[in-house]
């Protein structure tokens, strides 16, 4: 006999669970389905031996006063109950486009002064860039404070072109038009404010500004943290909420259908993988967390095109290689001075350049090494592997495109090759630091691919992109959901921001 929940999630990674567990709260039954066989997708620790191995959380931005996703987070009580460890200085960014590594302290007043002294010829434009990113941030907030009160908005109508100017100011402009316009043709500035620009986009062109400063600006004023024992530990917890509630959270199940009555859902069919254990559960609302185009092909046939009618033109965000490091002796051995230091190749002199970042790791010459950050975990009280091996990540752009064709063997041997090359690279910036590992192993896009079900091995949604705002979380079918980055934007943020609006959503369509 199928079960009768109030909601169904499809997918327990941040965006669903967080859904999941706003609407457990709110007094509704719950039932999370995820087809892998450990709950949290991307927002997961992993052993290998004696290393514990982050999967993909380097720091969240914010928890200021003004972080949007600051009321969800009070309303689970994850503020009180995750412990947040302050990552210090945001990053170092080494270039030869630089006669010094360039630190970028947390604090607007501190960014600036900076940046400033790293760049005086531009301290104009460095002073606007930063007045620039917090008013869109406040902007930002201001929205987010107010988004439920439409007798605030009328109250405050006539103010409302002076309050939203920054948004209204920039609501076209991409992130290479702006940085054109303050700094002209001075790359190396550019670069050492948007070196991690390859955690968005690999292309600044298409990158609409507003989407670049509000994060920037969140890291600055609230600062970034990683969540203490990893981002397990938040999973975790969010499982939780959703069985103190009185739901269900299963894994091993794999959804292969959403059932509809017209054009309303009614539940969805799962089954455990290669097995014959079907069932049917039914729910008036369904969370999809879930790339859309994954969820269309769960629908039947002749909604499938209406499904997706919202979502035409969008593409898919860039995907990431990542390697794991174990290290026998501490990162601060070899010169490590800061928890995250993104490191820029020769060939890199342009901001421009990013465009063909993603490529290179799908090219044999060794002439260009991939632009990539790398993180030091034992730089900060993690809470992982605190008597080693030390965890340490590397990060970098990368697309599908670059192992197509391949046979298994060539993968592993391209895999080979690169984790040689990076590893020799960084020890030209540590030197030393080779000699200390002791285990890597390297993930890339068709990894996240396989194990996300996302398009391309995205992993934030929909590309940032000059076509308004990222789609809704309501969908075209009643009663389905979009909770996940594919509504919020990237990150750990973007992610629990989806799952709150669609929460939100199916919550206001209740009453």
């Amino acid at each position: 006999m199928p079960r009768n929940f109030d909601a169904i999630v499809i997918g327990s990674g941040l965006g669903g669970l967080t859904a999941a567990a706003l609407f457990a709260r709110a007094g509704h039954k719950v039932l999370v389905l995820e087809r892998n066989h450990s709950f949290g997708g991307a927002a997961t620790v992993y052993h290998h031996g004696a290393l514990a191995i982050e999967a993909s959380l380097h720091e969240i931005d914010g928890l200021d006063a003004s972080d949007p996703k600051g009321p969800i987070l009070r309303a689970l009580g994850i503020d009180r109950d995750i412990p947040f460890v302050d990552v210090g200085d945001l990053h170092e960014v080494r270039s030869p486009l630089f006669n010094e590594p360039f630190v970028m302290p947390r604090g607007l007043d501190a960014a600036l002064a900076a940046s400033r002294a790293h760049f005086p010829q531009q301290a104009k434009g460095v002073e606007q860039y930063f007045e620039r990113i917090d008013a869109v941030r406040q902007a930002v907030a201001m929205m987010s404070d107010h988004q439920d009160d439409r007798s605030w908005w009328l109250w405050n109508a006539p103010t409302l072109p002076w309050r939203l100017w920054p948004l209204i100011r920039d609501r076209h402009a991409t992130l290479s038009e702006v940085f054109g316009r303050l700094f002209g043709d001075n790359e190396a500035v550019k670069l050492a404010l948007a070196s991690n620009l390859g955690y968005y986009t690999d292309d600044p062109d298409t990158m609409p500004f507003i989407h670049f400063a509000v994060p920037q600006a969140s890291y600055l004023t609230g600062g970034g943290h990683y969540i203490r024992g990893g981002s397990q530990v938040l999973s975790d917890r969010l499982v939780a909420i959703v069985r103190e509630a009185g739901g269900e959270v299963e894994a091993s199940r794999e959804v292969e259908a959403i059932l509809l009555d017209g054009n309303r859902t009614r539940g969805v069919r799962h089954r455990a993988p290669k097995t014959d254990d079907v069932r049917e559960e039914l729910a008036p609302i369904v969370f999809g967390n879930a790339a859309p185009t994954v969820l269309a092909a769960m629908l039947p046939d002749d909604k499938r095109a209406t499904f997706m009618s919202r979502y035409q033109g969008r593409r898919p965000s860039i995907s990431l290689w990542t390697m794991s490091l174990g290290l026998n002796r501490h990162s601060h051995d070899f010169g490590v001075r800061h928890y995250s230091t993104s490191i820029l190749p020769s060939w890199l002199t342009a901001l421009s350049g990013f465009h063909d970042a993603a490529a290179v790791l799908g090219e044999d010459s060794e002439s260009r090494i991939t632009p990539y950050g790398f993180v030091a975990y034992d730089q900060i009280d993690s809470g992982l592997n605190a008597n080693g091996p030390y965890l340490a990540a590397l990060v970098g752009l990368d697309r599908v495109q670059n192992w197509a064709g391949l046979s298994s063997e060539a993968k592993r041997e391209r895999k080979e090759r690169w984790m040689d090359r990076i590893v020799a690279d960084l020890d030209r910036q540590f030197p030393g630091i080779a000699g200390s590992i002791m285990h890597r192993e390297m993930s890339t896009s068709e990894t996240f691919q396989q194990y996300l079900n996302t398009p391309g091995g995205s992993l934030y949604g929909f590309a940032p992109e000059s076509r308004g705002f990222m789609p809704l979380a309501a969908t075209a079918i009643s009663g389905l959901y979009l909770a996940s980055a594919f509504t919020g934007g990237g990150g750990f943020t973007g992610a629990i921001m989806g799952g709150g609006w669609a929460a939100r959503a199916a919550m206001r369509a209740d009453t």
